[in-house]
């Protein structure tokens, strides 16, 4: 069922696409760093044979972004605004306001594509026809990767950035050996996978969670939400789900 709403979402949103193509009807896709160009609306299978057997693609890292969609940049913007909004509120040398500075200048630093919520994968669209959308005219990314070999960090920790994947690590002992910012939320973390699924794990002692994290996920550290306690929690929601839409390396 949930394959199945991936699937219808993924259709709409391309179908939607050709909205955001009013001055030619030509349907751009990018592969990786190469961009080929179409005349006619194409499914995703047709696509992916293009590059399917050039290399040995780790499926479930792979993400498709539409181009011609602002929603990622206008959210991005509205996460900063709040930040703003909430610096004024706290002294301006305390921990916390270094937290919060902190976390805007990573948001503005990121890359950023609108995701389209769909599975990818060359097998499947070969074989299901819920795994075979079509891409309408307009400008689409497609990111391929091998497995990946690194976790990504980013929040209320010490230095942002990729942390080399331990296997057989589980989450708890992943944060445990990152150095995280005296105001991070020491209970939880936002795991978001390469899939684009988001899920709070616990890491405190009472709360721990013995699952892996699957290599190429973002672990989102949160701030603490003790002060102004509903902006913050909101806050650390909206920054989590943001980063679904990130063009990572």
């Amino acid at each position: 069922m949930k394959q199945v709403f991936y699937s219808l979402i993924a259709f709409l949103c391309l179908s939607s696409a050709s909205v955001f193509s009013k001055e030619y009807d030509v349907l751009n896709v990018t592969l990786n760093q190469q961009t080929y160009k179409f005349e006619r609306p194409v499914r995703l299978a047709s696509v992916l044979s293009i590059v399917a057997n050039q290399d040995d693609w780790y499926w479930p890292a792979s993400a498709v972004y539409n181009l011609n969609a602002v929603a990622a940049e206008q959210e991005r913007e509205a996460i900063k605004a709040e930040i703003s909004a909430l610096l004024p509120l706290i002294e301006r040398h305390s921990d916390k306001y270094s937290a919060l500075g902190h976390l805007y200048r990573q948001v503005s630093s990121w890359t950023l594509a609108t995701r389209i919520p769909m599975p990818v994968s060359y097998d499947k669209a070969r074989l299901f026809f819920t795994d075979n959308p079509m891409f309408q005219f307009g400008d689409y990314s497609i990111q391929l990767k091998r497995r990946p070999e690194f976790i990504h960090f980013l929040g209320a920790i010490r230095r942002p950035g990729d942390y080399k994947h331990q296997s057989g690590t589980p989450v708890y002992k992943t944060v445990e050996d990152v150095k995280t910012h005296i105001h991070a939320d020491q209970s939880f973390v936002y795991v978001i996978d390469p899939k684009g699924n988001i899920e709070k794990r616990g890491v405190a002692y009472w709360n721990l969670n013995a699952s892996q994290i699957m290599p190429g996920s973002q672990v989102y550290v949160p701030i603490n939400s003790e002060l102004f306690s509903d902006r913050i929690e909101k806050l650390n929601e909206r920054v989590a789900a943001l980063a679904v839409n990130r063009l990572l390396p």
